[in-house]
């Protein structure tokens, strides 16, 4: 920070130190649903999606560190595919699979209870899980668009460890273009000029394109 002469007025100062998951709409007087605060997960869950006692009730978007939108998206069609056929597990695979969920402790190893709804760079077998449940697993053009976006997840996650802690975070200006017939993307770096003149004004570099293939 810079130097200040005067301090500012501050009416309120509010600390995001994390979310809880809360549904104050449900009453969960019959289902057993566990949401214990600070433990940030929800149980009992089957595939972390369905009630695993009452599956016509499912949790959309628990899961983070996900790149969300086509993630709960797959979600989706899973749950309108199994509200029309009605092809999930028996009741007791269900729970036994959810009791065993709850205690995984989330895919990282080893993993704390915080953890179980965490996926990160486990996500992409997580879609296609989802995808299977929706009965569109196999169609082609899914396929290389999940695994376009893995490549594009992962080169941005590499330019991001790369980079100094606490310095700009450039990564985030990268533009990408994907081209999922190919299952390839194109990423363009973007400049942050800064001078006395254009502090922070971001422009376009137009560096040679990094490419990768999958």
């Amino acid at each position: 920070g810079g130097n200040y002469d005067e301090a500012p007025e501050i009416d309120v100062m509010i600390y995001c130190s994390g979310y809880e998951y809360q549904f104050p709409f449900i009453d969960d007087n019959n289902l057993n649903l566990s949401v214990i605060p600070g433990e940030r997960r929800v149980s009992p869950l089957f595939e972390q999606l369905w009630h695993a006692q009452y599956p016509s009730l499912a949790f959309l978007g628990l899961q983070h560190s996900v790149v969300p939108f086509p993630f709960f998206e797959l979600q989706a069609e899973a749950i309108v595919s199994q509200l029309l056929n009605k092809s999930l597990p028996p009741r007791n695979v269900r729970m036994s699979s959810a009791e065993k969920d709850a205690n995984s402790r989330g895919p990282k190893n080893p993993g704390r209870i915080q953890d179980t709804h965490f996926l990160g760079s486990f996500q992409w077998d997580e879609c296609l899980k989802y995808a299977k449940y929706a009965g569109i697993d196999e169609q082609e053009e899914l396929q290389k668009y999940i695994s376009t976006s893995k490549a594009i997840y992962d080169h941005a996650g590499k330019e991001r460890k790369s980079l100094f802690p606490g310095g700009p975070d450039t990564y985030r200006y990268n533009s990408y273009v994907r081209d999922d017939n190919k299952s390839t993307f194109q990423c363009h770096p973007l400049e942050i000029m800064d001078s006395e003149e254009e502090s922070n004004t971001i422009t376009d570099s137009q560096p040679a394109a990094v490419s990768s293939s999958i």
